[in-house]
């Protein structure tokens, strides 16, 4: 046999083997997909589960922190409507408070008022009477005044008399 005949028969022989190698490679694969397939199934049911489990859970967590929550927005409701209930009841205390002294301070005012107006009252009639009384004076003085003139004119013409007299005296002396 020729070296041609014998890699012939040895590519013959190797291709035998990679057959056999071949069909078990397939089923190998085949196995390997089967379990795959069956792992991937078990993976999916597992992470199902879990999911439904972690839902279920999560559910459950919210419908309690909901539950807390709507205690807690109650109570903080009820707090905040006994404080504005306070804060009310304060307000309409002071301003109770405010118009009470509003009212005793009115009434003081209209007494400092009357007060004040009858102070006005008797300080104007004061004042009437006053310059009354000044009128009468200045009329008064006014008289003195044109009498005094009057006697001051008398007195220049009995001077100017006089004057004439004296002055005829002299000249006869």
């Amino acid at each position: 046999m020729n070296n041609e005949e014998k890699i012939y028969a040895l590519l013959e022989e190797i291709y035998i083997e990679l057959q056999g190698t071949k069909k078990e490679l397939k089923e190998d694969i085949a196995n390997v997909r089967s379990e795959l397939k069956e792992d991937i199934a078990n993976v999916r049911s597992e992470q199902k589960e879990d999911i439904a489990n972690v839902r279920s859970e999560l559910k459950e967590d919210i419908a309690n922190l909901r539950s807390e929550l709507k205690e807690d927005i109650d109570n903080v409701r009820s707090e905040l409507k006994e404080d504005i209930a306070n804060v009310r009841s304060e307000l309409k205390e002071d301003i109770s408070n405010l118009r009470s002294e509003l009212n005793d301070t009115k009434i003081e005012l209209k007494g400092d008022i009357q007060k004040i107006e009858t102070e006005m009252s008797d300080k104007i009639t004061d004042l009437y009477d006053n310059q009354k009384n000044l009128n009468e004076k200045l009329d008064e003085i006014s008289s003195d005044i044109k009498d005094m003139k009057e006697s001051i004119s008398q007195l220049e013409m009995v001077t100017a008399s006089n004057w004439r007299d004296i002055v005829k005296i002299k000249s006869i002396i």
